[in-house]
């Protein structure tokens, strides 16, 4: 019996412009997941205010694509809050639903490949809004910063609808960091060479 005992595994330092964009890979594809799984959702039970942030699930997922809409497309086209369509609390049909991850897949694909080097990482945008509350503001912000919020928005938001599915006793579309092309790359690299 031959047994392989790896204590510590050679790692390479990843940029920050590498790691955003396998982090928006990962975001795009467990998007359409979920928005599969939510579309075997009956039409009520998608509609159905169970208390959540943003009420229902459907308004959860729809919260987390109007962040996109508006991180992705209003701040870098300089768009203000009245050209803003809002989405949480319409009835979006199937097809509505689908051409907004796909609008959004072809946001974010497009916003990271104008990123080539750390300077555009921290290009400052300059935003104009309002909060939840009412209250406006106005605040810099940069490439980078956009998407590490994205990221970190959308894993909170899912996590959320991970625990209406449970409720449901249907188990969300989860999905492992290690199925994302950047770590099986490096598990490739280190066990399979």
């Amino acid at each position: 019996m031959c047994e392989t005992m790896v204590t510590q595994t050679k790692r390479n330092p990843v940029n920050e412009l590498a790691l955003l964009r396998a982090w928006s890979d990962w975001n795009s594809k467990s998007r359409s997941d979920y928005m599969e799984a939510i579309l075997r959702l009956s039409r009520e039970d998608r509609r159905r205010d169970r208390g959540a942030s943003w009420g229902s699930i459907q308004d959860i997922f729809l919260h987390v694509i109007e962040d996109y809409i508006w991180w992705f497309e209003n701040v870098p086209q300089e768009r203000g809050e009245d050209q803003f369509v809002a989405l949480v609390g319409r009835d979006v049909s199937e097809n509505e639903l689908r051409s907004l991850v796909e609008r959004v897949g072809n946001l974010v694909r497009t916003f990271i490949s104008t990123l080539s080097s750390d300077e555009d990482l921290g290009r400052l945008y300059l935003v104009h809004g309002t909060t939840g509350s009412g209250k406006e503001y106005t605040m810099t912000t940069c490439p980078a910063d956009i998407v590490w919020h994205m990221v970190e928005e959308q894993l909170q938001h899912f996590g959320e609808l991970n625990a209406l599915f449970w409720q449901l006793d249907i188990d969300p579309p989860v999905q492992a960091w290690f199925s994302s092309e950047m770590a099986w790359t490096r598990l490739k690299r280190t066990y399979l060479s």
